[in-house]
């Protein structure tokens, strides 16, 4: 054969290797196409004298190193009576998990507040918290929520540097985790390889 003929069929094999590439890196889009699989994940909840309270960021915020998180926390009074309870938000980060690290670090608190919520019946109520804090960097932050009682609410006061240590101290953990995020820079995702087999085909046939 000619050269002007392998080069054509090298031309075209680089070309039908690139569209078959492409064919199945694309994944299928349609109007109809639904993911069966897919769960929706709730939103975790603290349920105390019959009040459900949730947290999330103030105006759906996401949180990043340097800012000082401003948050939402809604309570609904599921009773058809008034309702009353006493909330402990706390703002903890700690290190991330190291394969390397035998020994789990302690997480750190950088902020807390107790707050009093009296409902009507069936009343909902949405609540600003400030932490007035920086969050650090490179760092897994976590906001708990836990229901105080008036020995824990002493106990607190006690130890007013160290919230998570007065729970312990009460035997008690905080009851969820309503928040939790990372401060460390995003990863970068690996480039995508180019596939050559088309035109190590094309070249080997001119030569």
């Amino acid at each position: 054969m000619r050269t002007k003929d392998l080069l054509t069929i090298g031309t075209a094999a680089i070309g039908t290797a690139t569209l078959t590439v492409l064919f199945l890196a694309t994944p299928r889009m349609t109007g109809t196409d639904t993911n069966p699989t897919t769960a929706t994940i709730a939103k975790p909840k603290l349920v105390a004298n019959g009040i459900e309270v949730t947290l999330s960021g103030a105006n759906g915020r996401e949180f990043k190193a340097g800012d000082q998180p401003e948050f939402e926390l809604r309570a609904v009074n599921t009773l058809n009576e008034p309702a009353e309870v006493a909330i402990c938000a706390t703002l903890s980060s700690s290190s991330p998990f190291s394969a390397m690290s035998r020994i789990p670090m302690m997480p750190a608190t950088l902020w807390h507040q107790d707050i009093e919520i009296a409902l009507k019946p069936n009343e909902t109520k949405v609540l600003a918290l400030d932490a007035r804090t920086n969050l650090p960097a490179n760092r897994e932050i976590s906001v708990s929520l836990s229901q105080v009682s008036q020995a824990g609410k002493t106990t607190v006061a006690g130890n007013p540097g160290n919230p998570a240590a007065a729970f312990m101290l009460q035997g008690r953990v905080p009851g969820i985790v309503a928040l939790r995020f990372s401060t460390a820079p995003p990863k970068t995702a690996p480039t995508a390889a180019t596939t050559t087999s088309g035109a190590s085909v094309a070249i080997a046939a001119l030569r």
